[in-house]
């Protein structure tokens, strides 16, 4: 597979947004999707937490079917522990290029790009704006 390679860390739940799939569909060599099932999460406001890992794994399928009906094929990846430390490992296991994340405004997200950007310097962070959700009524 020619270009980059990237890895996709579901942090936000809404990596299946078609936005999202489109930029991540782009000129992506090999693409490799993590979720980290992190026993220090909060539920419900950041990664997923020890009893969503049924929710994980769905969003990790909708995303591999959305990437391949558009001809890209990737690995799936589930990880125990530190969000943080499983996404440094596998970048640098896997040698990843980019690092594709769905921007937040949220105190833990922006804690753990810090950390990222700080430790990976040499990777590019590729975060993707996605219209802002509607509230459930």
């Amino acid at each position: 597979m020619k270009g980059p390679k990237a890895l996709v860390p579901l942090l936000s739940k809404r990596e299946a947004d078609p936005v999202f799939i489109g930029a991540l569909a782009g000129n992506q060599g090999e693409i490799i999707l993590l979720v980290v099932i992190d026993t220090n999460a909060m539920p419900g406001q950041f990664g997923f937490a020890a009893n969503d890992i049924a929710g994980g794994s769905q969003l990790m399928e909708k995303i591999r079917d959305a990437l391949e009906l558009v001809g890209k094929h990737c690995a799936d990846v589930i990880e125990w522990g530190d969000t943080a430390m499983k996404i440094e490992h596998l970048a640098l296991l896997k040698g990843v290029e980019r690092i594709f994340v769905v921007e937040q405004d949220n105190q833990y997200y922006k804690k753990l790009l810090r950390e990222l950007r700080e430790k990976l310097g040499k990777i590019e962070f590729v975060e993707v704006r996605l219209p802002a959700e509607e509230k459930k009524r």
